[in-house]
């Protein structure tokens, strides 16, 4: 066999690298280059896990590169999102660089070809869960609609939540896998909302679009960048929605007729037969993006409260995933973007050392002001210096304000050790410091960089202990109350286990979060904080 190694200087740096055996079968070839069968390796711990790696071929022009760069940089987890591992790029003996996308090794049956009836892989090993799917796609239309449609939904809750979204939505891009998830793949024309490129111009001007036509939101049709968001992927799923209903496709014919209709013609919702569901995808697909629903959470819940509707009317039984398990496990990290695609999840109680309760039982208390400086830093919102017998001491709030800059950077080890000093401070002022370590450990910092994710792993349980002591040190806080409710909505699975989900506690919150917000002039937690209230209402119902 020969075997060969790959890793590139961030691989190095990190104690990975890869291995291929060139003579296997490759898994497929496509139009960017030639997928195998690999091992990521890590050195530190000396396990191995299998992969995808993605051989780029040599004749690629750089915006292609580029485009597959940054697909690979899309790195979230979610039971319903393809992982990504990275981008390898090693340059040869000769001077010459190959690039390489690494992804999760998925093996199952694509939705599209098991509408079509198929239910094995491409070996021709037989799919249980799609052989599953499929039985019930023939017994009962709406509850094999339903159960796809929300795994989508959970995948783009998490995948909206980092501030991505797809823009190429559509049963050849969703996987029914061997292990019983239904997972989203392929993010070759995803963008990242707050950042607008040439690139992404290109990728969706008009006279090269390269999305599907049948699923294309009316402003991915003309190629307006500014305002693709998240409604964009809602709308391809409320397309996709009614076709697993009815079988078919709302508009059909040469793609350029079919764009054309997408801007001008109304959906055939009277295909639909269930009245509810056609009010989902009419919401869903409407022209107006002000019309849809402004988060995946919402449409999701929608959903729900649909299939409980129809079981306690009609009796039908419907099967509706566990939250807290299975390959819905994940849905409600995304619900912390339900207003708008803001900042993010991951709250908490307290820290076990500090006197506090991770069981969810005991609130949050304040600490004791004190002006004596602790760890040269004085207790100040103020951005502010003041001298002392002879020292100069800074504020909380101005080594937090020069520590966001050091982030934006990319200095991040010296920015977490100087926002680390404030937390341990203790102050009132320090909540802000704790709420941006709590967002970087999320991993949803608006001002964090690839390379700073890079160097600060995701870890939901330290983002949720900041949390827990930015309303410690200011229980007044309205951004950490939102967070808070986020916590108790969103239970074990945002919490990373710490926190058991609790609807009325979540409410309680997000009461206080508005309160506090309408007193700060807070508007984006005002808002967010509002539509949640009505969210867990509304799914309480």
């Amino acid at each position: 066999m020969g075997f060969i190694k790959l890793q590139g200087d961030n691989e190095r740096r990190a104690g990975i690298h890869y291995e291929v055996d060139t003579d296997a079968a490759p898994l497929g070839v496509g139009g960017m280059g030639q997928v195998m069968k690999g091992w990521r390796v890590d050195e530190n711990t000396n396990t191995r896990e299998p992969v995808a790696i993605k051989f780029l071929f040599d004749d690629l022009s750089e915006g292609v590169i580029e485009r597959a760069r940054r697909e690979a940089s899309i790195q979230i987890s979610s039971e319903n999102l393809v992982r990504m591992y990275g981008f390898i790029e090693v340059e040869q003996s000769n001077g010459v660089k190959r690039y390489h996308v690494v992804s999760e090794l998925l093996e199952g049956v694509m939705l599209g070809d098991l509408l079509k009836g198929r239910t094995t892989d491409a070996q021709g090993n037989i799919v249980p869960y799609a052989q599953t799917l499929y039985q019930r796609m023939m017994a009962d239309r709406e509850g094999f609609a339903a159960e796809i449609v929300k795994s989508v939904l959970s995948g783009l809750m998490a995948m909206h939540d980092k501030h991505f979204i797809h823009r190429d939505i559509d049963p050849s891009n969703i996987m029914v896998t061997v292990k019983g998830n239904v997972k989203l793949i392929d993010y070759g024309i995803a963008k990242q909302l707050r950042t607008i490129t040439t690139q992404d111009r290109q990728l969706t001007s008009i006279g090269q679009f390269m999305g599907k036509a049948a699923y294309a939101a009316p402003e991915l049709v003309t190629g307006d960048v500014q305002h693709q968001n998240e409604t964009t992927d809602i709308y391809a799923v409320g397309i996709m929605l009614y076709q697993l209903l009815t079988g078919s496709l709302p508009f059909e014919g040469a793609d350029h007729e079919v764009l054309e209709m997408q801007l001008k013609k109304k959906l055939p919702l009277a295909q639909i037969k269930n009245k509810e569901l056609r009010k989902v995808v009419e919401k869903a697909t409407a022209k107006k993006q002000t019309d849809r629903y402004i988060s995946a959470a919402e449409f999701r819940v929608d959903l729900e409260r649909n299939e409980r509707h129809m079981k306690t009317t009609t009796g039908k039984t419907i099967k509706i995933p566990a939250i807290d398990g299975g390959g819905s496990k994940k849905w409600l990290i995304g619900v912390v973007a339900a207003a708008v695609a803001a900042v993010a999840v991951v709250l908490g109680i307290v820290f076990a050392d500090k006197g506090d309760n991770t069981g969810g039982g005991n609130e949050p208390q304040e600490l004791a002001d004190t002006s004596l400086p602790a760890n040269g830093i004085i207790d100040s919102s103020e951005e502010k210096t003041v001298s002392r017998d002879g020292k100069t001491y800074r504020s909380a709030a101005l080594i937090t304000r020069t520590a966001r800059e050091a982030l934006a950077a990319g200095k991040t080890q010296e920015a977490v050790a100087e926002l680390k000093k404030v937390v341990d401070a203790g102050y009132k002022s320090s909540a802000p410091a704790a709420l941006t370590l709590r967002a970087l450990y999320n991993h949803d910092l608006d001002i964090a960089t690839d390379e700073t994710y890079a160097a600060v792993p995701q870890d939901d349980k330290k983002a949720y202990e900041m949390l827990s002591l930015a309303l410690r040190f200011n229980p007044d806080s309205a951004e950490a109350l939102y967070y808070m409710g986020e916590a108790y909505f969103g239970g074990e699975a945002i919490t990373g286990g710490l926190v058991t989900r609790d609807l009325p506690k979540a409410i309680d919150y997000y009461t206080k979060a508005i309160e506090k917000a309408k007193a700060e002039n807070n508007n984006a937690i005002l808002v967010k904080a509002e539509h949640q209230k009505q969210t867990v209402i509304s799914y309480m119902q």
